[in-house]
């Protein structure tokens, strides 16, 4: 797919060496791969614009990263909905010995047999039956440019799983992006396969999330060094999943492509759920005003009432609050199945044409039933909805709502841009974003979202919790160069602290989350959440087994 027919030409500023173009965007092509194994997927680079494939597999989307000097091939999970970016150590001892110091040979993906990110269930257990081949792993002792700080990470997850190792900048290459210095961590030990290529709000970086004496800051992360080093002119980005049966989409950094929407483009604030703490929003979280479902013969409202939903790509199904989740499914025809977590409805037929519609403030996204049908329960007239409880208030709409929308997400002005996504979009047409969303206006209802009070409620999440990749940490530090210091207490009353030297990786979890006390290394109290990558293939298996 070419993302513009115009010529490029190949500078390099302030640490970022890559193809720009004019209008200044970045494009991150995907295929999408649907079954057991990982394709590879080689990529491209159309008229020298810069971009890489990104794999769906099975729940996770997956970026391949060159990082350090050789560069060394890893695969990391692509997430709207976290902010730092950790990858696995080749040192690792849940890897299996014949695995270890592991890194992709080719670019663009890795063949194995395996059904996607792997863990152990036991922290902390010492198994070593990860396929570390699979992602691949980096040695940092073999890359010339790597730079240790000397300061640990810890991250650990409700149902147990953990990553921890040290904080450090290397270089990054992404089929033709070079960006020098960046900020991560290696995770020397992990019970889980894959890492994390969070692009999320740099509010929701685990170095500024209050900690225990109240010290936090802002480090660059991906998003961020784009526009700081002219590659884009506005942190912004516009995600097409595509069709769930299509093969390719992207997420294109720094602008927008109006093929790929129809109808109007409006516009939404974000909630601030952190409001009375004095700070900016943290994560992607806007106000759905009303939930219907229809067909070509009748249309029944299921809400009309207001619910905070987080849109997060790192999610794979959707988490409603319980007694909303529990119309939805009646209008279904539903059931709730106590011992699986699970809705069961009647199965649609392969023509069906029922649509679940969300209304944002005067304009609906509609997204087709079939997103929503989860396969593997053993019988011909029953279908598992690919929807869930959550105990809190909060929402969490992933790629089964995402599908069928067309999101522009704004870091910048925290706002979000929604269309409905258009299926059959042809040529490109790309305009960037400079100032405000270019062809996207205030939704009539834009005012009437509470963008200060809401909240993300308490309680613990549905079966599986979110897929959402948020974590918490023990304090640490990484690369410090251009990170800024200041101070908030969280809302519960924990709290989290980093160096102002340095980095450091300190984050609470969603309030949607399992939220469970963990001690780190150096003894303070975290928060710590479900690992997405468990919890999805335990949300496989529970499918799997049903009826």
């Amino acid at each position: 797919m070419k993302l513009l027919s115009s010529l490029v030409t190949s500078v390099f500023l302030g640490g970022v060496s890559a193809g720009l173009v004019s209008p200044p965007a970045y494009k991150l092509s995907f295929n999408k791969s649907r079954g057991e194994n990982f394709e590879k997927a080689a990529g491209n680079s159309d008229d020298g614009h810069a971009s890489f494939n990104i794999k769906n597999q099975q729940n996770f989307y997956s970026v391949e990263l060159q990082v350090g000097t050789p560069a060394q091939n890893v695969l990391v999970l692509l997430d709207t909905g976290s902010s730092d970016l950790w990858i696995t150590g080749s040192g690792n001892p849940y890897c299996s010995p014949a695995t270890r110091n592991s890194h992709l040979e080719s670019s663009g993906g890795s063949s194995s047999s395996g059904s996607g990110p792997s863990s152990t269930s036991n922290f902390p257990s010492s198994s070593a039956t990860i396929d570390c081949s699979q992602y691949g792993t980096f040695d940092l002792e073999n890359s010339q440019t790597f730079k240790s700080n000397e300061s640990t990470f810890y991250l650990t997850y409700g149902d147990g799983s953990f990553a921890k190792g040290l904080w450090g900048t290397d270089n990054i290459y992404l089929n033709g992006l070079n960006v020098s210095d960046v900020s991560f961590a290696v995770a020397n030990e992990s019970n889980s396969s894959v890492g994390v290529f969070g692009i999320g709000l740099p509010g929701d970086e685990a170095s500024v999330t209050p900690g225990v004496d109240g010290q936090h800051y802002q480090y660059k992360n991906f998003p961020q060094m784009l526009k700081d080093n002219g590659v884009i002119q506005k942190n912004a980005y516009s995600l097409y999943l595509n069709a769930p049966k299509s093969n390719s989409g992207n997420i294109l950094f720094g602008a927008v492509d109006h093929s790929k929407y129809s109808g109007n483009l409006y516009t939404v604030p974000l909630v601030n759920t952190y409001a009375n703490e004095g700070v900016a929003p943290r994560e992607f979280d806007v106000t759905v005003q009303g939930i219907s479902v229809g067909n070509s013969s009748s249309n029944t409202t299921v809400s009309s009432d207001k619910t905070l939903a987080l849109l997060d790509s790192g999610t794979t199904l959707m988490y409603l609050p319980t007694d909303l989740a529990d119309n939805l499914a009646k209008s279904l025809g539903g059931t709730f199945s106590p011992s699986t977590g699970y809705y069961l409805i009647p199965k649609p037929s392969d023509n069906d044409d029922t649509k679940i519609s969300f209304d944002f403030g005067g304009f609906n996204i509609e997204t087709s039933l079939s997103n929503y049908i989860l396969e593997g329960n053993g019988q011909d007239d029953v279908a598992i909805l690919g929807i869930l409880r959550t105990e809190s208030n909060r929402a969490i709409f992933g790629d089964v709502f995402l599908s069928d929308a067309y999101v522009v997400y704004n870091l910048d002005d925290y706002e979000i841009s929604l269309a409905q996504a258009n299926f059959n979009s042809g040529s490109s047409d790309i305009e960037s974003i400079s100032d405000t969303v270019p062809g996207a206006s205030r939704a009539p209802g834009y005012s009437q979202t509470d963008n200060s009070n809401q909240s993300s409620g308490g309680g613990n999440s549905s079966p599986g919790g979110s897929t959402n990749q948020e974590a918490s940490s023990s304090s640490s530090s990484a690369s410090g160069d251009n990170s800024d210091s200041s101070s908030s207490s969280n809302g519960d009353g924990s709290s989290s602290s980093s160096s102002s030297s340095s980095s450091s990786s300190s984050s609470s979890s969603s309030d949607t989350h399992k939220r469970e006390v963990a001690v780190s290394e150096n003894g303070v109290g975290s928060l710590r959440t479900a690992n997405p990558v468990i919890w999805a293939f335990f949300s496989t298996f529970i499918i799997s087994t049903l009826i």
